[in-house]
């Protein structure tokens, strides 16, 4: 039998995420926690060691994750399961001929919404609702209708960041260098979802990716005709700042009704570990490229 650790003295927050925890363990048995090396994972991570539980913790590469961040898992988690990426985002822009965006995410399809955990083991994220307007729907436990018979738990899902970060200082748990340089969420270099802002400034602390986005959008543009972009340039100018005025555009006409708010502080169109699909559902890649390139 797996031992009972005693609850740590702190919060009503933390002691019951612990026992519902032991609770879930109990009732469905292991537990698989997707391990991001986020912030909101580490927590999560350090619960499930508090609570004694079996259980297993999964991380998925991305081909554009932080060099920082994989330095920080692999020298602090050991014990994460690393799972392999199967492409690379490079690779799935010169083959659907078209760059990623919010409404066309196909590169969260394959990184980060495809579950990697044992068929018929519940599922654990670091999800809250305080990170964004999408993510205060979300509920503890969902079906993902995405992946039949996957079962999503989200044990932190109405913490704050205030208290996930005094769990984190309290308990001195290491976490990446990158939130002390102001970076207040750690994902994919240059992720389409995010701000103007932010794939700058990312391009500018790690130029290889912006290099590597180059190179793409070079090899994609390689036996295709488009109107609007002639060299890899006109890409990188376009992914950056255009995708942004031409969807704002589109609000304005009423052309894409469900899509979201597109102000600096938006976090996410879509979701990491969807549960239910958007209204209308995310675009295909010739829809996408047929409203924005039109």
């Amino acid at each position: 039998m797996i031992r009972q650790m005693e609850l740590p003295v702190y919060g009503d927050y933390v002691a019951g995420a612990i026992k519902d925890i032991r609770r879930m363990s109990r009732v469905k048995g292991k537990l698989c926690l997707r391990f991001s090396g986020g912030k909101d994972s580490i927590v999560a991570k350090w619960l499930f060691d508090q609570a004694g539980v079996e259980y297993e913790c999964r991380f998925s590469r991305t081909s554009v994750d932080p060099p920082e961040l994989l330095k920080f898992i692999h020298t602090y988690y050991p014990d994460v399961i690393e799972e392999r990426n199967r492409t690379t985002m490079f690779k799935m822009i010169v083959e659907k001929g078209f760059p990623p965006t919010r409404v066309c995410r196909y590169c969260c399809q394959e990184f980060k919404e495809r579950n990697t955990c044992p068929k018929n083991v519940i599922t654990v994220t670091g999800v809250r609702n305080a990170e964004s307007k999408k993510r205060s729907e979300r509920h503890k436990i969902e079906t993902c209708l995405a992946f039949r018979g996957v079962t999503l738990y989200h044990p932190i899902i109405k913490w704050t960041e205030e208290q996930v970060w005094k769990v984190i200082l309290d308990n001195h748990l290491p976490y990446p260098v990158l939130y002390d340089e102001g970076f207040d969420r750690i994902g994919c270099v240059g992720c389409p979802l995010t701000s103007w802002r932010k794939i700058k400034r990312e391009f500018e602390r790690w130029i290889n990716f912006e290099r590597a986005y180059l190179w793409a959008f070079e090899r994609m543009l390689e036996g295709r005709d488009f109107d609007r972009w002639k060299t890899k340039y006109d890409v990188m100018e376009w992914y950056i700042y255009g995708v942004r005025e031409k969807y704002k555009a589109l609000e304005v006409e009423g052309q894409q009704s469900f899509h979201a708010d597109l102000s600096e502080n938006t976090l996410y169109y879509g979701d990491y570990y969807e549960h239910k699909p958007h209204e209308g559902g995310d675009m295909t890649v010739d829809a996408a490229r047929n409203i924005l390139l039109n």
